[in-house]
Parts: structure tokens; sequence; C-alpha cells
């Protein structure tokens, strides 16, 4: 494989697009059939939030048949990655200052946590 396959192959691990809220960061990761994208917004000059989309509060609140009991042990397993869990809204979210993690590392590391987290079930 020549150095630009290898790019061109890389590429499609993620793609971005503006929207109301900020930026949406599509990351190809569906649940029944829903992508299950993550966005962006800038809180301030120095710290960054990235948290996931409505159709995972939709796919948490089915599988675990309501987060809220499952909530410790969604903070639990999101904590091995540095992600946070907002109960609230039901969604994940990392936030951090520009100089602490990349994009890239915050991305992978929320991208892990909805993996673990997505395979959830009932108590």
């Amino acid at each position: 494989m020549t150095l630009r396959e290898i790019d061109r192959q890389l590429e499609k691990l993620y793609s971005t697009y503006e929207n109301y809220n900020g930026i949406t960061i599509s990351t190809g990761i569906t649940y029944e059939g829903n992508p299950i994208n993550f966005l962006f917004q800038k809180e301030n000059d120095k710290y960054v939030r990235i948290y996931t989309n409505k159709n995972f509060s939709e796919w948490i609140a089915w599988c675990t048949n309501g987060w809220t009991k499952a909530a410790p042990k969604i903070e639990k397993l999101a904590e091995i990655y540095g992600v946070q869990w907002d109960n609230d809204a039901g969604s994940l979210y990392i936030r951090f200052r520009r100089n602490e993690l990349t994009l890239a590392q915050a991305v992978m590391r929320l991208q892990q946590a909805v993996s673990v987290v997505g395979c959830l079930g009932e108590d």
C-alpha cells in the first residue's frame, strides 16, 4: 500500500459537518441503524466538550430499561476512559483543555466509552 492509499483509507474513519448546535463528528458507529455521532462545542477559550447525540441517549434508555438505574455502572465504565456521564441528558461526554488532549485522543476515548457502555443491558 502506498502512503496516498493509506491516507485515503484513514480519511474514511470520521467526517465532520456543521449543524445548528456546533460541529457534528460522524463516527460510523450505529445501533439498530441509527448513527451515534458526536457533537463538538467550544465552551470558552480554554475548554472543549464532545458529547454523544440523541440516538445514543435513546439506545441507552432502551437497552438498560431506563438509564437512571444504570447510571452508577455507566459512570464507572466511562471513568476508565476519562469520559463522564450526564444523567439528565443521557449522554457521554469528554471535557478537556486543548493542551491536555488532542482532539483525536478525546474522540478515541469517547468512542471507546460508547462501545463499552453501549453493550450494557438490563441488570
